[in-house]
């Protein structure tokens, strides 16, 4: 019989229409939330190192739950009994978390515990591994019930639904109240409904939130999601389709040239138009090329680039045109990627390949996204086949720049597995791909990646040298990123000749730099932050523990599982004896052999291996 099993707030059994009765002890769901959750199936050695380690008869304890859990899930083959442990749920069986984590949002923002603790309530007594494994847990699925949210609020504006979005978005701010993008969203729905009464009230209120807990003004965006839309009438002549796919088509171009403001100002007035006009199929081209715009070359405009985004879907499948709904849902994936929501990043990029046929271009966009987005959480094999397939497809069609970015990203995967020849090659022909197309706006990412291999070499002038270049294209083209992982280098090259207070320094600067626009890349945060709190640590600067804290906050919401265990590694460096199973725990999964030598008994500092001091011939 199909179950359906609630482990979002209090966890519960329902088969059948009946809630069944509980198991006896806690341990039971803990068991049944790992087994649901873990990246594969573990062994029964591990369970009993995990939940079990101080039982008298530990094998015997496992033996116990485990009929516990056949009997609460209904009979003897739910749950297989071999060396590895896995879940065989009968069909039709239903789980919230996996709803939460795979299903559209339009599913998952009726599940009765959005929102709510992983078990909640339920606190078992069990390794240091298991509780660091359950609190990421708990951390990562409630930031994914507020990007649910999220999604279904814009989901339901692009509709014209702008009451289900205003629900949806207060949900978000009741759960986070000063996560600024949960009030853009929020007066962004009031706006939709055409109360301007309400906007006002909203906007004032947001405001005073934000200076009151934060002693900050919000950034513009507030105040730009307040505009409410007058409503249209008809134009005397109305523009025909010529007229609408030249403006779409010199907006796209002004945008590619650098002229920003210009583009996005004859992009917007092709939405505007198209839709007055009832030109729907140029409607969705425009809302997608205004969307992409938002998302690729402007700054801090990431929520209203998706929310053009989705209104693009809707148009499409209105349309028939399959092609731009694929390519709106992979850079909603994108979007998804940059927040470090990558469960819903890998639904916008499954349903975008569905929707793709054998495009080789669209195609090779997912793969390279893809792999972006596997590489953050330490699926580097994954990773490296996307890329591959990216950078094949990429070339199979001419397409030079689509070929230099995942690259350039898969270089980033062999920086990070310590495979520096290899990361060399990568990057070095991502960088040249990158001149050829004068691409930039992009060029200071691989070299920056680059002079932090050849840092690592010990070349530090080289490194030096291409640092400061990195810094300077990063900062001519306005983005934070490129700027950052420049600054980081910076403080690794302090930390190469000794000085680690100005190391300290230059990676607090890079932080901040991060901090400096909202739709920073979350993965490029926490690689700030884990270089801050490897010469912190060595440094016994007196803010380091609070940085580990931060780390290990920031990668358990968000998944990034390699750098979760790093941040356990660094209260290893601090002196925490019981670190190292937790990260021995969360490592479970991450494809990086080098990061398992750093796991290994009396392994190096992280500073150490920062800085190219271990690993090496």
């Amino acid at each position: 019989m199909p179950i359906a099993a609630h482990l979002l707030g209090p966890p519960l059994m329902i088969r059948d229409g009946v809630v069944y009765a509980p198991p006896k002890g806690k341990k039971v769901w803990a068991l049944f939330a790992y087994l649901v959750l873990s990246d594969r199936p573990p062994t029964r050695s591990q369970l009993v190192e995990l939940l079990f380690p101080d039982a008298e008869d530990p094998a015997g304890a496992l033996r116990w739950n485990l009929s516990e859990l056949r009997r609460l899930l209904g009979g003897s083959e739910t749950v297989g009994s071999a060396r590895v442990v896995q879940l065989r749920l009968p069909e039709g069986s239903t789980i919230d978390v996996d709803v939460l984590m795979a299903g559209t949002s339009l599913e998952a923002v009726e599940l009765p515990g959005l929102g709510r603790e992983l078990l909640e309530g339920v606190d078992v007594d069990a390794s240091a591994g298991f509780t660091a494994w359950l609190l990421g847990e708990r951390r990562r699925l409630q930031a994914l019930g507020g990007s649910v949210l999220r999604e279904g609020a814009l989901r339901a504006l692009a509709s014209g639904n702008a009451r289900k979005a205003v629900e949806l978005a207060t949900r978000m701010v009741a759960a986070d109240a000063l996560n600024e993008d949960a009030h853009v969203l929020l007066i962004r729905a009031f706006a939709g409904t055409g109360d301007r009464v309400a906007v006002e009230r909203q906007l004032s209120a947001s405001v005073d939130l934000f200076r009151r807990e934060l002693g900050v003004e919000p950034g513009p965006e507030l105040a730009e999601a307040a505009v409410v839309e007058p409503e249209r009438t008809a134009p005397v002549v109305a523009p025909g389709r010529p007229a609408l796919q030249a403006l779409l088509e010199s907006g796209e171009a002004a945008v590619n040239a650098g002229a920003i403001e210009s583009g996005l100002e004859s992009l917007r007035s092709a939405v505007s138009g198209s839709r007055d006009a009832g030109q729907t199929e140029v409607e969705a081209a425009a809302l997608l090329a205004f969307g992409s715009a938002l998302v690729h070359s402007t700054k801090g405009k990431d929520e209203e680039g998706a929310a053009a985004l989705h209104r693009c879907i809707t148009a499409a499948e209105t349309t028939g045109q399959r092609a731009l709904a694929a390519s709106a849902q992979r850079e909603l994936g994108y979007v998804e990627v940059l927040r470090g929501d990558y469960p819903r990043a890998w639904t916008w990029l499954r349903a975008a390949e569905e929707l793709a046929g054998g495009d080789p271009l669209e195609l090779a966009s997912i793969r390279a996204v893809t792999g972006a987005g596997l590489a953050d959480i330490g699926a580097h094999e994954q990773a490296e086949t996307a890329f591959r397939e990216a950078i094949e497809l990429a070339a199979s069609v001419g397409q030079t720049k689509q070929e230099a970015w995942p690259q350039a990203v898969l270089g980033r995967t062999q920086l990070l597995r310590n495979e520096l020849d290899l990361a060399e090659a990568s990057l070095e022909r991502g960088r040249a791909l990158s001149r050829s197309e004068r691409w930039t706006a992009f060029l200071a990412y691989p070299e920056a990646l680059l002079a932090e291999v050849w840092a690592r070499r010990g070349d530090v002038d080289r490194a030096s040298e291409a640092f400061e270049h990195a810094f300077a294209l990063g900062a001519q083209v306005g983005d934070v990123c490129w700027e950052a992982y420049a600054v980081r280098g910076f403080g690794l090259l302090h930390a190469a000749r000794g000085d680690l207070g100005a190391a300290v320094e230059a990676l607090e600067l890079s932080l901040t730099t991060c901090a400096r626009r909202r739709d920073t890349h979350l993965w490029v945060r926490a690689y700030v932050l884990d270089a801050l709190c490897a010469v912190a640590v060595a440094a016994r600067h007196p803010t380091a523990a609070g940085w580990v804290t931060d780390l290990a906050s920031l990668t358990g919401r968000s998944g990034m599982r390699e750098l979760s265990v790093r941040a356990y590694l660094h209260r290893r460096d601090l002196g925490d004896g019981s670190a190292i199973d937790a990260a021995r725990v969360l490592s479970v999964g991450v494809e990086n052999p080098h990061l398992h030598e750093l796991l290994e008994p009396d392994g190096p500092s992280l500073l150490d291996d920062l800085l190219g001091k271990v690993g090496q011939p």
